[in-house]
């Protein structure tokens, strides 16, 4: 059977079928369909979503110790070989995180596909599109379907508002996914790769949703702003305040306090042996005061106290004197 007919059997045709079920179900609305299609997409890819963020999350722990490693060694097939060692001791895939995104690829291709046959607005479409419906009674009174919905034609390019909801949320979700305190870790090359791909991803795709149907982004916007909520409960937001949205050139004009970021907490150093930790060299000597010596003292420098001086009995001469 060739690629084409394999993909339309089992992906593309029940896909349709699907979204037009949807669609009848739900009051006759595709944009509602696409939001609970979407839904149940996250529902079913929830144990490897799962996965991702704990993969997500074992590799920013990691990052000191890897950054140890580059330091150390210089030779690219040890490193490698120590970085895999690391990987294997605490537990973590490095490929685990792009499991949905693979998997969501092809859902996200059949979809664009399925969302021009069935919002076709030419007799041709909805023809074709009947030839394409099970032999199901509620699936083939669906037909035709509505377009509209929220004041966006679903079936046409996708809308400004919906190409910067698109922006904003896949922004927001590569801004919660990098600690800065992992950043201060790595190199300045690697730092500016990973600013730049916070920047180029979210606006890679918002140039998809301008050139396609307002349906597929609709669900890509949905699809994303499910990703944050199940990031934010299972990893955390990381570093991120809210605060930060907020630039201090508005802050200023509305008369709001200047946000400052904190510094990223730089990584911990091992003590050399014998060395004073920094502000405690006073202490240290108010204790050696105390202990004393031990080469003058042989009771481990416990120093003896002297007792308080007690005056001398008087004579009992004196005291018959006194009596007297």
């Amino acid at each position: 059977m060739p690629i084409g007919a394999v993909w339309q059997t089992f992906l593309e045709t029940p896909l349709i079928n699907t979204m037009v079920a949807l669609s009848s179900i739900f009051f006759g609305s595709y944009g509602l369909a696409i939001l609970i299609f979407t839904v149940i997409i996250r529902a079913l890819l929830f144990p490897l979503t799962l996965r991702m963020l704990h993969s997500m999350k074992a590799l920013q722990a990691i990052q000191p110790q890897m950054q140890e490693i580059q330091k150390k060694y210089s030779d690219p097939k040890r490193r490698n070989q120590e970085v895999m060692k690391l990987y294997r001791e605490a537990g973590v895939n490095p490929l685990g995180c792009l499991g949905p995104q693979l998997v969501q690829f092809p859902i996200f291709i059949a979809l664009y596909q399925v969302i021009r046959i069935t919002l076709g607005n030419t007799p041709e479409s909805v023809l074709g599109l009947s030839g394409r419906l099970y032999n199901v009674d509620f699936i083939q009174e669906a037909v035709p379907l509505s377009r509209t919905f929220l004041g966006m034609d679903l079936g046409s390019q996708g809308s400004v508002l919906l190409m910067v909801l698109v922006f904003a949320a896949m922004w927001l979700q590569q801004r919660i996914s990098t600690n800065r305190a992992t950043l201060a870790t790595q190199s300045e090359q690697q730092r500016q790769m990973n600013q730049m791909m916070q920047w180029m991803m979210p606006a890679l795709f918002s140039w998809f949703v301008i050139i396609t149907p307002a349906g597929l982004g609709l669900y890509w916007a949905t699809s994303t702003i499910i990703g944050i909520v199940l990031q934010w409960m299972f990893v955390g937001p990381g570093d991120f305040k809210w605060g930060s949205l907020i630039p201090n050139l508005v802050r200023s004009r509305v008369g709001m306090p200047m946000y400052v970021q904190p510094p990223p907490p730089r990584p911990a150093t091992k003590q050399q042996p014998g060395a004073t930790p920094k502000g405690g060299e006073s202490e240290s000597r108010n204790s050696d005061e105390v202990r004393g010596d031990d080469g003058k003292n042989g009771r481990g420098g416990n120093i003896t106290r002297p007792q308080p001086s007690r005056p001398a009995p008087r004579s009992g001469r004196r005291r018959r004197h006194h009596r007297g």
